[in-house]
């Protein structure tokens, strides 16, 4: 309805200049804790399609609303809140919701734990004590680790650089906890490159992967689109927000242009 847009619209701005994506996060998962299914199922359709219109505030806030998603307080709800969107015939949403189980994974068992030159393989805390290192040369080793709990320290040291997530985002074959690491860092998840890497990474959970799509650029969003690596319900929510902005911009040429 116009009205709970207006609302969404609303609650977007209020959101949107708040200084940490936890703390919007927090708030978005207090909201939606008080409406009803279908209530709720109708602010996340609406904070999924203004950020597929590509408005910078909604995308700010549909970043955390993924967040949100994830919360203890939340996690437990959303097979509800997906059935709830197929009942509207929202399926993109549900799709986020309550994704289909995942095929197996292919190919986890080929990584390998890097080399770091002791001529012995280090244990899993000699490994989390190097994730703290600032020395640029071990670094560049660190990143190629496989484990979810070196990436997440590692994700925490001030001399690890953008480039350095991508590499560890963009590695196949890859761990999906490695990758639901980098999303759920603060640090990294609010930048772009980072949040291309993990959509494009065919490891990906698909609710993860469903949750950035909205936020990438159009020429991302048509490489990914036509990706064979890439999930088929990856690839149409890319076709999908494609036409939607397409949808949108074609109406709004400036009178006698």
């Amino acid at each position: 309805s116009v009205q709970r847009q207006t609302s969404s619209a609303d609650l977007f701005s209020r959101l949107a200049p708040m200084d940490e994506i936890d703390m919007r996060a927090g708030l978005l998962c207090e909201r939606i804790e008080s409406l009803a299914d279908e209530e709720a199922v109708g602010l996340v359709d609406a904070a999924h399609r203004s950020a597929s219109l590509g408005d910078a505030d909604a995308q700010t806030v549909f970043l955390a609303l993924g967040w949100a998603l994830f919360d203890e307080r939340l996690e437990p709800r959303r097979p509800n809140l997906g059935a709830s969107a197929r009942t509207l015939e929202l399926h993109q949403v549900a799709d986020f919701l309550t994704p289909p189980p995942e095929e197996d994974e292919v190919g986890i068992d080929l990584r390998r734990v890097p080399d770091f030159g002791r001529g012995r393989p280090l244990t899993l805390g000699e490994r989390k004590a190097l994730a703290r290192t600032h020395d640029r040369s071990l670094i560049q080793r660190v990143v190629r680790d496989p484990h979810p709990d070196v990436v997440r320290i590692l994700l925490g040291n001030p001399s690890l650089t953008e480039e350095d997530v991508v590499r560890i985002c963009a590695t196949r074959p890859n761990d999906p906890q490695v990758l639901q690491t980098v999303y759920r860092h603060r640090r990294w998840v609010v930048r772009y490159r980072p949040r291309n890497a993990i959509v494009r990474n065919p490891a990906t959970p698909l609710d993860t992967a469903l949750l950035l799509v909205p936020l990438l650029r159009k020429s991302e969003l048509r490489e990914a689109a036509t990706s064979s690596e890439l999930a088929p319900a990856v690839r149409l929510s890319c076709r999908s927000i494609l036409e939607l902005r397409a949808a949108r911009s074609e109406p709004t040429a400036e009178p006698g242009s």
